[in-house]
């Protein structure tokens, strides 16, 4: 992400002060690493990418036309995941 200000803005976050980069409009994709945790990776030239941990509480997501992704339902459960095709499910 580039700021658009030629001088980056700084924050006192927490116990530190971080720089700060609005996030509007940027495309990325939702991760979970090994223990579970999730995490946004945005994707960069060359196939390099940056991982932004989570910690906003209600953010919008739109799920792209082309993210072959599903929504599930069993009994009481709600499940996003890949689509059944990527999945190799078959019909029930």
């Amino acid at each position: 992400m580039n700021s658009a200000n030629a001088f980056p803005t700084r924050y006192r976050y927490g116990a530190t002060v971080a720089v700060e980069e609005p996030a509007a409009g940027v495309t990325g994709t939702l991760h979970r690493d090994m223990a579970g945790n999730t995490f946004f990776r945005i994707y960069r030239d060359e196939g390099k990418f940056d991982d932004y941990m989570l910690r906003h509480d209600d953010l919008e997501v739109t799920i792209s036309p082309g993210a072959l992704a599903s929504f599930y339902t069993i009994g009481d459960d709600r499940i996003l995941d890949h689509s059944p095709e990527v999945l190799g499910l078959r019909r029930a």
